[in-house]
């Protein structure tokens, strides 16, 4: 370093704002360490047949919200795990161009920064805005852009280097001092108190100030122009050059090239990992640089020749490489480790497995003989040409004396010493195909086949059992001895147990699931769990039998294989994968204290090699005295440490995506209008490790009373809401079963009908008001003309006495008075005016109570107006010496009977004065 013209740097430190930066990013999952090469972790890969803009990832970033960002050059493609949308020209006119050259997130998550080949492009979640040389920047072909402490957003371009701080835009070019207009990469310096970039150009790194840049090139130690920059955890300022990787630290370069490791001396990218790894991307492969060592892809791997343009390691600890041409890869750990044909296996398809006392895994393979592991790798095999009866092995033990039983179609092979004895059924065995052997704790070799069941005695004599001895199926799967020395048998015709000398069978008729059992185990509690195929699980308790299926959450109906690890947790292989749960789950759901089961489910997403697990071997699965847990599957063999297993802690974030309301997309809080009839939520959990396996719940408030489980679909429907406030939550779980913290919601208002509101209400209620008001004033004039009506009738009635009750009086007092004048002169005379004067006042007495009882005369309620005219006036003049004529003509047509009363008492009134003031004659 030449001192004289670039001063000594300050030791880099690690502060805490980076740290918090890179754990953020991180989240708390942990980093990825294979034991051997690269090639060991779990990938997966995206094209464009995926949805993939195009093939060529320049950048790949994690936004706050959990969205993998993706930039390549037709466009910006957001991936929430399992689609891409894309932002291109085409669908967002703001963008300038297509070719994305990196992708940079704010601190604070709100804004995404785009450096393409038109400007720089913002992103604030819902519009995009560029800016371009017009507004201040150095040049249109932007290469990427950082944001510093300060917020200030560094930018590099192929002009120069520009800054955007407080909406305003500032240059620097060679004429400020940059060595070179072409700026590659630009990083905050985080040594000091004050703020500082790194700059790194074709000349080499820069460090500016703000005021004056300090250059550094080849002559300082550096291998070349710098064209990525990143920091360690631990202080150290890696830099990526076309001739090496280097590390500057304490004032010091320190170079990597091929020699140390590298798989190529073109460093294209890097990301550092926040216990001190770190990723580095070349020309021609990726490498981990951990513990002073490079971990590289081995040829013939895909990935060992990738031009690597991009690496991002998300907050599961999830590794993003994005290629030159090759698309988007993900490398995760692998929670399996995995021996197939590429590690040895004379075949993929596996189906039995032992691991003997000394160590030594056996693996039987379907047609290429038999297979021995030791220390990971195959050391030897054997087929028929050693030996063996058949190179479909199906069954494998080994017995305390150390030998190898191995079970085939063919009979079976006892493996000493390198050499192989078979028996068949010529030396007794029912049958020479075999599925199952087992060795007693009396050193008794059980030996299941498609004829029965067979025990080997101590003299080399086979002692036979079947159906006549009671043996539920003469076709045996599977044998296992419990902690009382009992004998249980798996057939295709249910459980047999053997004890004190005879079978007790169980079958579906007795409570199993299904008869064809097919796995047993039995654990230190005393129960006995069977694997059936087709039927699902069956525990044997107590003398009970209880089953569970897919009904109850099981992922399979068919259990191959039953193994039990050191925590209580049963692991069982099926055909969609392995499954584990915790036996007092179990327990609790079939006493009926638990609503339903819900065990792990392991596949490809978790290195396996196939989710198809391989069943018709005994063992297909095998505890090790370690504890590891073997599986035969279809393409391989499977092996997992429950103890060790990696398990993702990191809730999964959710998004509301879209609400579409009667198939219009909504946004905000939005207040819709009355009559919105359906409601689509769709929504997505941001795990990435294994997206196909989240879960979902959610629930609208206002309308749901609990949480509806949503299994894996990502939308929910409502239809016909009533109106009012609703808020809809949803919350979602990752592969290893942990669910989201907090809720994610989208509130929004549905407005009532007219008929429906507050205003509508009121005013009803003021109409009913008003009608009310109105039918009380009409029951006022009611009664009021009710009491007019009686004072009325009052008068009438005063009338009616005066002009008819009193001439009825006055009669009855002339009539007295003729009787005074003849008494005494004709007796006979005066009894006549006598008796007229009483039939007088009856006649009056009668009237007077109609008048006051039936307010209205008594002639009217028994005759018509006519007959009572006539009847009036023939009683009124029945006493005089008045000569009458009556006469009726014309229609008869009733009156009212207030007017035919007012009439008849007019009549009467009009004959009575005629009669007795007018002294009438005719």
């Amino acid at each position: 370093m030449r001192l004289s013209r670039n001063p000594p740097v300050r030791r880099l430190r690690a502060r805490p704002t980076f740290l918090a930066l890179v754990l953020l990013c991180a989240g708390r999952a942990l980093a990825l360490a294979p034991e051997g090469d690269l090639g060991q972790l779990s990938r997966r890969a995206w094209q464009t047949e995926q949805g993939l803009p195009q093939n060529t990832v320049h950048s790949v970033v994690q936004d706050f919200r959990g969205y993998v960002w993706v930039a390549t050059e037709e466009g910006v493609a957001r991936f929430d795990g399992l689609g891409f949308t894309v932002f291109d020209r085409q669908n967002t006119s703001e963008l300038r161009s297509n070719d994305v050259r990196s992708l940079l997130v704010t601190r604070n998550g709100n804004l995404l920064w785009a450096s393409t080949a038109g400007g720089l492009s913002r992103f604030d979640g819902s519009n995009w805005t560029t800016f371009t040389s017009r507004d201040g920047l150095a040049g249109n072909d932007v290469v990427s852009a950082f944001e510093s402490r300060d917020g200030a957003v560094w930018v590099a371009t192929s002009s120069g280097l520009s800054r955007f701080k407080d909406n305003a835009w500032k240059s620097w070019t060679t004429r400020d001092g940059l060595p070179d207009d072409n700026v590659q990469a630009v990083s905050e310096d985080l040594s000091g108190a004050t703020s500082a970039v790194w700059v790194g150009t074709a000349e080499g790194l820069s460090r500016f100030d703000g005021e004056t840049f300090t250059n550094f090139t080849t002559d300082d130690g550096l291998p070349g122009g710098v064209s990525v920059i990143e920091h360690g955890p631990d202080g150290r300022l890696w830099l990526g050059t076309p001739s090496g990787l280097s590390c500057y630290q304490a004032g010091r370069f320190r170079n990597y090239t091929t020699l140390e490791g590298l798989p190529n001396d073109r460093v294209i990218s890097l990301r550092a990992e926040p216990d001190g790894g770190l990723w580095v991307g070349t020309a021609a492969g990726a490498a981990l640089h951990r513990d002073g060592r490079f971990k590289i892809f081995s040829a013939p791997d895909a990935l060992a020749e990738a031009i690597v343009l991009s690496i991002q390691v998300d907050r599961e600890g999830s590794v993003w490489l994005g290629t030159e041409s090759g698309g988007l890869h993900q490398l995760r750990a692998k929670k399996f480790t995995t021996y197939t044909t590429r590690e040895g296996l004379t075949s993929d398809l596996v189906k039995a497995i032992y691991e003997t006392a000394a160590g030594d895994v056996w693996v039987g393979t379907y047609g290429a003989g038999l297979n021995l592991l030791r220390g990971g790798q195959v050391v030897k095999t054997y087929t028929t040409n050693d030996g063996l009866p058949s190179n479909i092995v199906l069954a494998l033990f080994s017995d305390s004396a150390g030998d190898l039983w191995v079970g085939t179609p063919d009979g079976l092979s006892r493996m000493r010493a390198g050499r192989f004895e078979t028996f068949t059924s010529a030396d007794g065995l029912p049958n020479d195909f075999v599925r199952s052997i087992y060795a007693d704790r009396q050193g008794r070799l059980w030996v299941g086949t498609r004829g029965g069941l067979a025990r080997l005695e101590e003299g080399g004599e086979f002692t036979t059992y079947t159906t006549r001895e009671g043996l539920t199926s003469d076709f045996v799967g599977t044998i296992y001895e419990d902690a009382a020395g009992n004998i249980w048998v798996g057939t295709l015709g249910g459980l047999s147990k053997f004890a004190d000398g005879h079978f007790t069978g169980y079958t579906s008729q007795d409570g199993l699931p299904e008869s064809a059992v097919i796995a047993i185990h039995g654990d230190a509690e005393g129960r006995v769990w069977v694997g059936t195929n087709g039927g699902g699980l069956g525990l044997l308790e107590g003398g009970r039998v209880h089953a569970f299926t897919s009904r109850d959450g099981l992922p399979n109906d068919t259990v191959y294989r039953i193994l039990e690890d050191a925590e209580g947790r049963l692991w069982m292989s099926c055909k969609k994968g392995i499954f584990s749960l915790p036996k007092s789950e179990l327990v609790e759901f079939a006493a009926g204290r638990a609503a339903g089961l819900h065990p792990v489910l392991y596949d490809t997403a978790d290195g396996m090699p196939t989710r198809e697990c391989s069943g018709g071997g005994h063992p297909s699965g095998w505890r090790g005295r370690d504890g590891k847990l073997w599986f035969t599957t279809i393409k391989g063999v499977a092996m997992i440490d429950p103890e060790r297993v990696a398990r993702n802690s990191v809730p999964p974030p959710v998004v509301v995506e879209e609400v579409r309301v009667d198939g219009e997309r909504v946004g905000g809080r939005p207040v819709l209008p009355p009559g919105s009839s359906r409601f689509d939520f769709h929504y997505a959990g941001l795990s990435f490790l294994a997206p196909e396996k989240v879960r979902y719940r959610y629930k609208l408030e206002g309308f749901d009373k609990d949480w509806v489980e949503g299994g894996d679909r990502r939308v929910a429907y409502y239809t016909n809401l009533g109106p009012g406030e609703y808020t809809f939550r949803v919350v979602a779980c990752n592969n290893d079963g942990v669910w989201s913290e907090t809720p994610t919601a989208f509130a929004f208002t549905l407005r009532p009908h007219f008929y429906r509101t507050y205003w509508f209400f009121a005013l009803c209620a003021l109409g009913l008001a008003l009608v009310a008001w109105q039918l009380y004033a009409l029951r006022l004039r009611q009664v009021r003309a009710r009491f007019d009506a009686v004072l009325a009738e009052r008068n009438r009635i005063a009338r009616e006495i005066h002009d008819n009750l009193a001439q009825e009086i006055l009669g009855i007092s002339v009539q007295l008075e003729i009787v005074a004048r003849l008494w005494n002169n004709s007796g006979e005379a005066a009894r006549a005016h006598l008796d007229r004067a009483r039939g007088l006042v009856r006649s009056s007495i009668a009237e007077a109570r109609r008048y006051v009882w039936d307010l209205r005369s008594q002639s009217l309620e028994e005759r018509d107006l006519p007959a009572a005219l006539a009847e009036m006036t023939r009683r009124l003049t029945a006493d005089s010496d008045v000569q009458t004529q009556f006469q009726v003509s014309g229609t008869f047509r009733p009156l009212p009977q207030a007017v035919e009363n007012n009439l008849l008492r007019i009549g009467q009134e009009a004959v009575n004065n005629a009669v007795r003031h007018a002294r009438a004659r005719t």
